[in-house]
């Protein structure tokens, strides 16, 4: 006989429950559309990086790798093997972040596009890691859950996501790599007793339809941009025992839940861009040092040679923006492993009464004497260019 399963109900949710869960999510699905409609470039460069860094976590850890975030940083650096495989995963960490880097690289809000491209130029996650066949799982699942979100966005009149959430949750409970998979039941013999254990079902890759998801919600015009929806989508709410109330219910809590995360990571956005303006709004927008300092505090802690890699900076460059962002208290240097990181510190707001000339005084000098340097070295090379 099969078990009774723990969300199943004798009755579905009332209309009035699901009605009050769906509108709460619609306006959190609005005001974040809102909020990213007045970022500035830096602010938008800020939740780039940090929508990047929540997308590959979340994606990690539903695909079970339990040890993600711990590990995330120096694995980011090269100083660590990845996050462990266990039975449940169904392909390694290195595809699947190679994989989702490749797909937010072509994504249309450029922005985005554009920081993904710059963290798999700085990431070490493959280091010494030759290329396995299983690499072509994650390609696999980013393209079905691309052409399951399309589907489900086709003649879609509405102005809400509900009614396409609802016809993508049937297509992937349909579909043999996103629908949930049954537990299975191992027997042994445990001193002359045949004992049976359950096992947790394998992972499916929902994750990559979490990457896909914003395509749902544009098509109505819920979003103007098809962003990531890291952990909206969940195994919980694919389950073939639920009510068609109880899963739209779990679908819209979901939504809400990622939502709300991305509306704290514009709020992050926004305070870091207003310190960082304060500190170094006196250089000029293509000095390397804010670029830097941004890298480490959206994403993750960088190597010299990443910071090399990233911004083609050379090797006595890096030494100088790192010289620069430590005088200037924007960061810190930490050794790991035997290599030097460059760490992010937050920096300290600045009074209202403090003018931005009097306040660039403890870093100016050695910013502004890098800067001047690089600005010249530019023009140096623009000239030479032009020689050719």
């Amino acid at each position: 006989m099969e078990a009774v399963h723990p969300l199943a109900a004798d009755a579905d949710v009332s209309p009035e429950e699901l009605a009050f869960a769906q509108a709460e999510c619609a306006l959190a699905l609005g005001r974040l559309d809102g909020l990213l409609a007045g970022l500035t470039r830096p602010e938008k460069q800020l939740f780039g990086l940090s929508l990047v860094r929540e997308a590959l976590l979340s994606a990690l850890a539903q695909a079970g790798f339990a040890d993600a975030a711990l590990r995330f940083n120096a694995w980011f650096a090269g100083l660590d093997r990845p996050p462990q495989e266990t039975p449940l995963t169904a392909c390694s960490a290195y595809a699947l972040v190679r994989a989702l880097l490749a797909e937010l690289g072509h994504h249309p809000w450029e922005p985005l596009a554009r920081t993904a491209q710059t963290i798999a130029t700085a990431a070490r996650f493959g280091a010494d890691r030759p290329a396995h066949a299983e690499d072509a799982l994650g390609d696999d699942a980013l393209a079905k859950a691309a052409d399951l979100t399309k589907q489900a966005s086709m003649n879609d009149d509405s102005a809400l996501p509900f009614t396409g959430l609802a016809r993508l949750s049937a297509l992937l409970r349909a579909d043999p790599l996103f629908a949930p998979v049954e537990r299975t039941v191992r027997s042994f013999s445990l001193s002359g007793r045949k004992v049976a254990v359950e096992q947790a079902a394998p992972r499916t890759p929902l994750w990559a339809v979490d990457a896909a998801l914003g395509r749902v919600l544009s098509a109505c015009g819920t979003w103007r941009l098809p962003l990531p929806c890291p952990g909206a989508v969940t195994a919980q709410a694919l389950q073939p025992q639920l009510w068609p109330g109880e899963r739209a219910l779990l679908a819209a809590h979901s939504l809400h839940a990622s939502a709300t995360r991305l509306s704290n990571l514009v709020a992050d956005a926004r305070k870091r861009a207003a310190l960082i303006g304060e500190q170094l709004g006196h250089l000029r927008s293509s000095a390397r040092a804010p670029q830097v300092w941004t890298l480490l505090a959206g994403f993750a802690p960088l190597g010299l040679d990443q910071i090399g890699s990233a911004f083609g900076v050379s090797r006595r460059g890096t030494y100088a923006i790192g010289d620069a962002l430590v005088a200037a208290g924007l960061a810190r240097r930490e050794t790991v492993k035997g290599k030097v990181l460059l760490v992010s510190q937050e920096p300290r707001a600045i009074s209202g009464s403090t003018s931005l000339t009097q306040a660039s005084i403890l870093p100016g000098p050695a910013l502004a004497e890098f800067d001047a340097a690089m600005a010249e070295i530019d023009r140096l090379l623009g000239n030479s260019s032009d020689q050719v």
